[in-house]
């Protein structure tokens, strides 16, 4: 597939691992240029040798987006280095499972500044880059429980303001030729389910199984404890990417629309105007 990004420049946030790691490495298939950054540098090495595998230049700047400072490195460092941000996915984030009303203020407020204040700082530091250039493309990593409840209050807010967020921005960029979509994954198997403390784990504590046990069960089990829809289940990133890399394309005029992956086991919504000028 050709969509016409050889030579972009796209950050991706939180692409040391899981959703922004399969990002990455789908939009340098694409022939994109990548920024991967992450709070690891470890991690973001790791990735960003297996982009670099792809033929493309790859750009590593470990960040801590709740940091403002940082994002404006970030940036920075990116357009100093390569010249531009052409796409910027916002998809750092975090979660886990816990009572509704014993979740603590300071985690919540914690998250909100990871999960919308960096994805709204980001933007404003790559908006006016993406304005000179007179094209640009934003994605916000929000979640199919942005639209329903999925059991994690802090999350679920959260990824619900991000779809809010999406959608203003959105009408407001319009004009400059700037799209802006949310994309809303299902669960997905990545390290933030599999990992020790964990949120397989954490569910496992819950049901009384282990770790795999209880990502099998969420992957087969309808929606009786609240945490899944019977559609929504856990799959591997191999078996269905949670973006439609056409919503990064240079061919892409005006989108709103409602789109399933991976027969219907990962659902991904996009909605907001896509300028075209």
């Amino acid at each position: 597939m050709n969509l016409g990004l050889d030579s972009k420049v796209a950050l991706v946030t939180g692409s040391s691992s899981g959703i922004g790691r399969a990002i990455a490495l789908c939009l340098a298939e694409e022939g994109a240029n990548i920024v991967v950054t992450g709070r690891d540098p470890a991690k973001a090495e790791a990735v960003a040798a297996e982009v670099r595998a792809r033929g493309v230049t790859v750009l590593t700047v470990p960040a801590d987006l709740t940091a403002v400072a940082d994002i404006k490195r970030l940036v920075a460092t990116a357009v100093e280095q390569l010249g531009k941000v052409d796409i910027l996915v916002n998809n750092a984030g975090t979660g886990r499972l816990s009572d509704l009303l014993a979740f603590p203020d300071d985690e919540f407020k914690a998250n909100l500044e990871l999960m919308l204040f960096g994805a709204l700082r980001t933007s404003r530091e790559v908006i006016p880059y993406m304005k000179q250039a007179g094209w640009g493309r934003i994605i916000n990593i929000s979640s199919i429980f942005g639209k329903q409840p999925g059991g994690l209050v802090d999350y679920d807010s959260i990824k619900a303001a991000m779809i809010m967020l999406t959608k203003d921005l959105a009408g407001y960029l319009a004009k400059d030729n700037i799209l802006v979509n949310a994309v809303c994954p299902g669960p997905v198997r990545t390290p933030l389910w599999e990992s020790p403390g964990g949120l397989g784990e954490q569910l496992g504590q819950m049901l009384g199984k282990s770790t795999e046990e209880a990502i099998t069960w969420l992957d087969l089990t309808e929606d009786k404890h609240g945490l899944a829809q019977a559609q929504a289940r856990l799959h591997a990133l191999e078996q269905g990417t949670p973006v439609k890399t056409t919503r990064f394309s240079a061919q892409t005029g005006w989108v709103k629309d409602h789109i399933a992956l991976a027969e219907g086991k990962v659902y991904c919504v996009f909605e907001s105007p896509l300028a075209q000028r």
